[in-house]
């Protein structure tokens, strides 16, 4: 009887682990399959308001942390600062071009990093769904001053003077770096269509590149919403079907005027330039 027992709570779990197997097989199909979906209505919008399309060649790639769920990346003096995601995952991160690990700090559980940018000596970095800002010290990672905003925060950069955040919508919002006050908003479109899940941001030449989610486009857009190019990096992306590795992470090394792209949990950080001039 025992062991008639026993055999029949093996079946049933090996029955309930069989179709979780196919369950979690099927969602990763759906979820790769949305991403799909977006991405081609994405580009049909582009192509109907005669948006050019730019082509790319890889200068150079760097081994990238695949625990890194990448939300915000900047390059500045010779070193990446990234943003992480996930909650109890979040961290702020210092790299040198070999993706040494300079500094590093850890958010708190309860907080769900995003997009990051420096200004000022200044780091700036938003969290997902907690409306809460952190304010640090460029080369210490000291805690210098937090802020909070209504709605999401997904993506941020600056344009010299001002920061600029997105929110998952089609608007763009412009930050006060002193008392992290909303100045002015626009609206990203192409031609007349409003292009929502705007992610993270990466100022370049007067020009303001963005992720588009889930996609693996990377939309160039005017200080005026205007979207005046764009280029695809689905060639990139690892051979696995998920939403969440989607391309994510865009910095800019003036000097060198290189591009560099990644995606959450990418094994590989890419060193990019445009062949044509947006």
């Amino acid at each position: 009887m025992k062991a008639a027992i026993k055999l029949s709570f093996i079946i049933i779990f090996l029955m309930v682990a069989s179709f979780s197997n196919v369950f979690c097989q099927e969602k990763k199909h759906h979820d790769a399959d949305v991403a799909t979906q977006s991405e081609a209505k994405l580009i049909q919008k582009l192509q109907r308001a005669n948006i050019p399309e730019y082509s790319w060649q890889i200068l150079n790639t760097y081994p990238h942390d695949t625990s890194s769920f990448t939300e915000g990346l900047t390059f500045q003096d010779g070193f990446l600062y990234e943003s992480t995601g996930l909650y109890g995952h979040s961290r702020l991160r210092k790299l040198d071009k070999n993706m040494n690990v300079i500094n590093e700090i850890k958010l708190t559980p309860n907080y769900f990093g995003e997009g990051m940018t420096l200004l000022n000596d200044n780091i700036y970095q938003l969290t997902y769904q907690e409306h809460a800002g952190f304010v640090y010290d460029k080369n210490t990672f000291a805690s210098k001053n937090h802020f909070s905003y209504a709605g999401e925060g997904w993506g941020l950069t600056n344009d010299g003077k001002q920061l600029v955040m997105s929110n998952g919508s089609a608007l763009l919002t412009w930050l006060d770096p002193i008392n992290l006050k909303a100045q002015h908003q626009i609206q990203v479109k192409a031609g007349n269509t409003p292009i929502p899940s705007v992610n993270e941001l990466e100022y370049i030449d007067n020009l303001i590149y963005a992720n588009v989610w889930p996609t693996s486009i990377i939309i160039i857009i005017t200080p005026q919403g205007s979207i005046k190019g764009w280029f695809n990096i689905k060639a990139l992306k690892p051979a696995k079907a998920c939403m969440d590795c989607v391309a994510n992470g865009i910095a800019y090394d003036e000097q060198d005027k290189v591009i560099y792209v990644t995606g959450k949990n990418w094994p590989t950080l890419y060193a990019i330039k445009l062949l044509q001039t947006p």
